[in-house]
């Protein structure tokens, strides 16, 4: 970890990731600079299991496995969870060079490390000699060389080409089945979805008839699983924000054939119960998967977070758990995941939620860990990267006494 970092703004933790000073000591009440270090450089790289989860509701989890290995995909079942299947990720792998290059944006390089092709909207500028059919290679906006590919398209159509693939990629640093081409998936059979993600849908544990709101629902893969785990049958609202994430999240349920299993709209939900009053105290349920500093993501190529942007999403995320104890019946559950590792997002909501009246459950999962802070250590759950080998992500579940306390 670099020099004096008493007088520096950042601290670059490792190679591409860097934290503000005082979200850099922050941390260091909770990790040790090593510890620090192992978490970001699991930042860099992919999960070695890719992950996916049946749905159960068209085909079960060993037709499908079958259905895989017939076309010699490699493919595993987990240990504990019935639907969830997974790929191994191979790799690092070493990029043959190209003398030209394509320039993806941050997204779509993160897609491509791990195998996927590049697709024309990802595509930020293109060697202007490319042609249909070169050698090419893809390259990270931090100038990391991510793959190894050929071009589908010409530097002089780019512009006027909007979708379809613009690099094939054949060599990328990690590779993993491109689960998105497969005909399973178009077929509704899967959705890609980390480990730790599914684990959430049993958490809310949905029985038929329950009603269950998803306040932050897109793009889909929480809701689709909670009505899975329902068979179709508890009564789902999912809601976002965005109009966009809205649409490609009804494209995605009615792609797993869950059409006309929820109620979706577009709508802030912190103002939820100014907007549909009809929902207040009906709620069995409610889950909040909130924006988070996304900083459990993986794999992640480079970013900087700040303090600053820590606390702001933590007061942005209290707001929907102010709401969500109006929107539950007395004895309503509600679950509270993130993507995310700062204590602020966390563990520190949880305390919020105490404050308004929530009661904590206590849950546990195999192979994770318990919280960071010694209150919550055996009642709430962290996945690690450095630890777990799976995204950064936290799970909370907690009660609204049947006693109001408003």
């Amino acid at each position: 970890m670099a020099g004096n970092t008493a007088v520096r703004k950042e601290v670059e933790i490792v190679k591409g990731h860097r934290l503000d000073y005082q979200l850099y000591r922050y941390f260091l009440q909770y990790f040790s600079e090593s510890e620090l270090e192992s978490i970001f450089e699991s930042i860099r790289r992919p999960p070695g299991r890719y992950y996916i989860r049946v749905n159960t509701l068209r085909i079960s989890p060993e037709e499908l496995m079958r259905l895989l290995r017939e076309r010699s995909i490699d493919v595993y079942p987990d240990e504990y969870l019935p639907e969830a299947l997974w790929f191994p990720v191979k790799g690092p792998n070493k990029i043959p060079s190209a003398r030209k290059y394509v320039l993806a944006d941050k997204r779509a390089a993160e897609s491509v490390y791990v195998g996927a092709n590049l697709y024309v909207p990802g595509v930020v500028r293109m060697d202007e000699e490319i042609r249909r059919g070169d050698e090419v290679n893809v390259i990270a906006p931090n100038g990391e060389v991510v793959a190894f590919g050929i071009a589908e398209v010409s530097n002089d159509n780019i512009k006027t080409t909007r979708h379809g693939i613009a690099v094939k990629t054949l060599v990328s640093v990690y590779e993993m089945p491109k689960v998105r081409e497969m005909r399973e998936y178009e077929l509704g059979l899967f959705y890609d979805q980390s480990l730790p993600a599914q684990w959430v849908g049993h958490v809310v544990d949905p029985k038929p008839n329950e009603v269950i709101i998803d306040m932050n629902a897109a793009p889909g893969g929480k809701t689709s699983h909670v009505i899975q785990l329902s068979g179709g049958k508890a009564i789902v609202h999912a809601f976002d924000r965005s109009e966009g994430k809205v649409r490609e999240m009804i494209e995605i349920l009615n792609r797993l054939g869950m059409n006309g299993l929820y109620r979706v709209e577009v709508r802030d939900t912190r103002y939820l119960d100014i907007d549909r009053p009809d929902l207040i105290g009906s709620a069995d349920k409610v889950l909040i998967d909130p924006p988070c500093t996304d900083m459990g993501v993986r794999p992640r190529l480079f970013d900087v977070k700040t303090m600053d942007l820590v606390m702001a999403m933590s007061n942005y995320q209290r707001q929907f758990i102010k709401v969500a104890w109006r929107l539950l019946r007395p004895g309503g559950i509600l679950i509270y995941s993130t993507c995310t590792i700062p204590p602020l997002e966390n563990e520190n909501n949880i305390a919020y939620a105490e404050g308004l009246g929530f009661e904590v459950i206590d849950i546990s999962i195999p192979r994770a860990s318990g919280g960071l802070i010694d209150k919550y250590k055996n009642s709430v759950v962290r996945f690690y990267p450095h630890v777990h080998d799976t995204p950064g992500f936290f799970i909370a579940k907690l009660r609204k006494p049947s006693q109001r306390h408003q």
